[in-house]
C-alpha cells in the first residue's frame, strides 16, 4: 500500500501478505511495513491474527519506533448478534531512546456492558522505568498518568471536531489499477461476497489462490525482483524501494505526489526558491526593526508596544498543502 498524502494504493505483492508504505515528509513522518494475515475460528468466533511489524519514522527527530499488531476478532459468525473488536497485546518500541510501550487491547467479557468495549490499558517504560500508565477506550478518550507525580491528563480524545478534519479518502479508480493491486485483484470475490453468495466467493478464492501458487511455481524456476519493494531475509520484511527520509525542506520542497507506485518530491524551481528566501529575509528584517524601536522606547507603554510590532509583522507565504496535492 502507498500513500502520498490522501492518495490510497494498496499492492498485493505476495499471496498472504500484504505490504505498504505511507509517507507524509512535510508533517515529518513516514511508516511502512508488511503484515501477514492468519485466521483462527473458535467455534462462533474467529480471529484474524497480524504477524508483521510497522514502522514509524519520525523525519526531523531520526527517531524509529518498531509497532506490532493487534488481531480482530469477530464474535457472532454463525448465531447472535456479530460484532467486531480489537484484541491482544501490541508493542510499541524505539532503540534510539529506550523508550517501551505495552498496550493491551481488551475483548469484551462475557458478562461485560458497554463500558467494556474497546478498553485498553498500558505502561510506558524507559529502559526498566516506568514513566506513566495509559488506561481508556481507543474509540473515544484515553488517559495517561504520570508514575512519578500521580499527573493525568488526556492522551487521546477523538472528538467530533477531531473527525471532522480527518483525510477524505480517495480511492483509485479500478480501470487506473494495476493487474496486482488489491481492489482489482479480489473484485470477483468481492462482488460475490457483496451478492451473499458463498459458494461462488469460496470458488473465485480457489481460482486466485490456484493462479498465485502457479505463479510461485513458475518463479522458482527463474529469478524474480518486485518492481516496488525488496525483501529481507534476515528480518522476512518487505521494504519499499523509494523511500525518502529526508526532513521535509520548505525553501526546497512544494509538494508529494504518486505516480505509477513511486512516491516523489517536486521540488520549487530556482525563481521560487529565490522568492521564499527573500520573504523570509524581508520578515526578519522588519522583525529586527521592531525589536529595535522596543529596545529604544522602552519607558512607553506595553500595550504601544504590542501594537507597534503587531502593525509592522508580515505573515509568511501560503504554500500548497502536500495533503491536498499529492494526487496520482
Amino acid at each position: 500500500m502507498l500513500l502520498a498524502a490522501s492518495t490510497n494504493r494498496q499492492l498485493y505483492i505476495l499471496h498472504g501478505r500484504a505490504a505498504f508504505y505511507i509517507s507524509n515528509r512535510k508533517d515529518g513522518f513516514c511508516i511502512s511495513g508488511s503484515i501477514l494475515a492468519k485466521s483462527k475460528f473458535y467455534g462462533n468466533s474467529l480471529s484474524a491474527i497480524l504477524d508483521g511489524k510497522a514502522r514509524l519514522v519520525f523525519l526531523t527527530r531520526d527517531e524509529e519506533y518498531v509497532i506490532t499488531m493487534p488481531y480482530a476478532h469477530c464474535k457472532g459468525i454463525l448465531y447472535g448478534t456479530m460484532t467486531l473488536e480489537l484484541g491482544g497485546k501490541i508493542t510499541i518500541e524505539c532503540e534510539k531512546t529506550q523508550c517501551y510501550t505495552e498496550l493491551e487491547f481488551k475483548l469484551k467479557p462475557f458478562l461485560g456492558s458497554s463500558s467494556n468495549v474497546n478498553q485498553i490499558s498500558g505502561k510506558i517504560r524507559m529502559g526498566e522505568d516506568v514513566l506513566a500508565t495509559v488506561d481508556g477506550h481507543w474509540d473515544s478518550k484515553v488517559h495517561l498518568t504520570e508514575k512519578r507525580t500521580g499527573q493525568q491528563e488526556v492522551l487521546w480524545n477523538p472528538s467530533s471536531d477531531i473527525r471532522r478534519q480527518r483525510l477524505k479518502r480517495q480511492v483509485v479508480q479500478m480501470d487506473q489499477q494495476e493487474a496486482f493491486e488489491s481492489e482489482r485483484l479480489w473484485r470477483h470475490v468481492t462482488r460475490a461476497i457483496n451478492d451473499k453468495d458463498q459458494m461462488r466467493a469460496t470458488q473465485e478464492k480457489f481460482v486466485l489462490e490456484e493462479a498465485q501458487r502457479q505463479e510461485a511455481r513458475e518463479r522458482a524456476e527463474r529469478p524474480w525482483s518486485p518492481r516496488l519493494f525488496t525483501f529481507n531475509g534476515d528480518t522476512n520484511e518487505w521494504h519499499y524501494k523509494y523511500t525518502d527520509t529526508k526532513p521535509w525542506d520548505p525553501e526546497r520542497c512544494l509538494l508529494q505526489f504518486e505516480k505509477d507506485g513511486v512516491i516523489q518530491t517536486k521540488e520549487k524551481s530556482q525563481r521560487q526558491r529565490s522568492s521564499f528566501s527573500y520573504s523570509q529575509n524581508w520578515a526578519g528584517q522588519q522583525k529586527v526593526r521592531v525589536n529595535g524601536k522596543h529596545r529604544k522606547s522602552s519607558s512607553q507603554p506595553s500595550s504601544c508596544s504590542q501594537n507597534t510590532e503587531s502593525s509592522s509583522s508580515t505573515p509568511e507565504p501560503n504554500h500548497e498543502s502536500s495533503d491536498n496535492e499529492g494526487k496520482s
